[in-house]
Formats: structure tokens, sequence, C-alpha cells
């Protein structure tokens, strides 16, 4: 009896003491992999998940049932604000040219746009923004007013890591789909407020205030100002 119960215990301790060699091996493996890793680093990942985003946002269709906008279409509204919000400003902060064909139809806005973010992601390299931009801003106030039919004003008031902003928009449908007439982001240093002017002056009321030639090209006049300031 005394000589199977000594033969079981060797045996036992042979299987645990093999058992602990197996589950070190795993661990060293793991810490090996997890070393290794850097050569994918999280970095890189990352940076993928954030192109990733900015092309979602990018392509993003943002669609109503009827010809025109009504309240039941309030919630889509102001999605389609955050979504234009977050794609600009993660646009400046990573660096990033992106289109805003899906938000803009307007060829004068678009190329304002277009414009206004290559201005701002300069200003950003420089230093020159008291604004911290990135992708995840956090809406603090929402504002949605049905001017007339098939026009909205819309202004977001967000933040991010305590930095804030105000945007204002006019949205209207096109083809059942939601298009920004006109924008304005207040932000006192910012190049809308230099090309467009202060927002205690600046109204966002006009859905035909990108088709006339002679503002629009006092505004671009502007723009050339601010970037030679800029690349001065």
């Amino acid at each position: 009896m005394k000589k199977a119960i000594l033969v079981f215990m060797i045996f036992s301790l042979m299987v645990l003491g093999g058992c602990k060699e197996t589950y070190d091996i795993k661990d060293n493996a793991l810490s090996r992999e997890t070393q290794s890793a850097p050569a994918k680093s999280s970095k890189v990942v990352s940076e993928q998940s954030i192109d990733d985003r900015l092309s979602q946002l990018a392509n993003q269709d943002f669609s109503i049932q009827g010809e025109n906008l009504r309240n039941e279409d309030d919630e889509t509204i102001v999605e389609f604000g955050k979504a234009f919000v977050n794609l600009y400003n993660g646009a400046v902060k990573e660096q990033e040219k992106v289109s805003f064909e899906k938000y803009i139809s307007n060829k004068n806005l678009q190329k304002f746009t277009d414009k206004m973010l290559e201005l701002t992601q300069k200003q950003e390299l420089k230093g020159g923004n008291a604004i911290n931009y990135g992708l995840k801003n956090e809406f603090k106030q929402v504002k949605l007013q049905h001017i007339e039919d098939n026009l909205c004003y819309l202004e977001l008031l967000f933040e991010l890591r305590g930095s804030g902003m105000r945007c204002e928009m006019l949205i209207m449908a096109e083809n059942k789909s939601l298009k920004l007439v006109d924008l304005y982001f207040g932000n006192k240093d910012g190049v809308d407020t230099f090309a467009t002017g202060h927002h205690a002056e600046r109204e966002i009321n006009n859905p035909d205030l990108w088709k006339n030639e002679e503002w629009v090209k006092g505004v671009f006049d502007k723009l050339e100002d601010f970037e030679e300031r800029l690349d001065s």
C-alpha cells in the first residue's frame, strides 16, 4: 500500500512538473511575441483605424425620405452636422486631405472648405492654433431651427480636451440627400473668421451666398492674404 502511494506521488510530481514546464514555455513564447510586436506597432494600427474612420466619414451618405426637410429629419440633420465637424477637425489633426463632396455640392463652398482645411492644417503645424483638433469631439449643445421650407439652421457647440468651438451650418436637401449651403467655424483666430467675417457680423441665413461671385472673390482674396502671412 505504501509503495503504491509512493509511486502515485512520484507520478503526480512528474505530471505537475511537465505542466509547469509547458506553461513556462507558453509564457515565454507570448512574451517573445509581445516583444516583437512593435514591428507592427500599436501606433500603426491606431493610424489605420483613424484613416478608416476619416474615409468612413468622408463617404457617409445622409438621406431623407421626402424631397424637403421636415421635423422628422431632425435627428439625421444633427448627425450630419456632427459627422462634418468630426471629419473636418479630424483631418486637421491628422494632416490629411479629405473630400467634402458628400457634404457640399456648391463648387465655391467646396473649394473654400478645401482651402480652409489646408490653411488650418498649416496653421496647426506652425503652432498657431489655440484649438485642440481631433476626431472625437464632445458635443455640448445643439440648436436646430427650420428657417423655411427645405432649409435648416444648425449650431453645434463642442469641445475636445477642454478646447471649445462652435460651428454654424445652413442645410438643405438636394435629391433627398443633405447638403451644406453655408457654414462658419466660430474661431476668432481661424481662417473662416479672417476670410468671411467676425461671428458678430457673419450671418448664416442666405442659401445663395456662395453663388454670389463678387462676394466669393473677396473671400478668396482674403484667403490669399492669410496664406501669405502664414508663409512669411
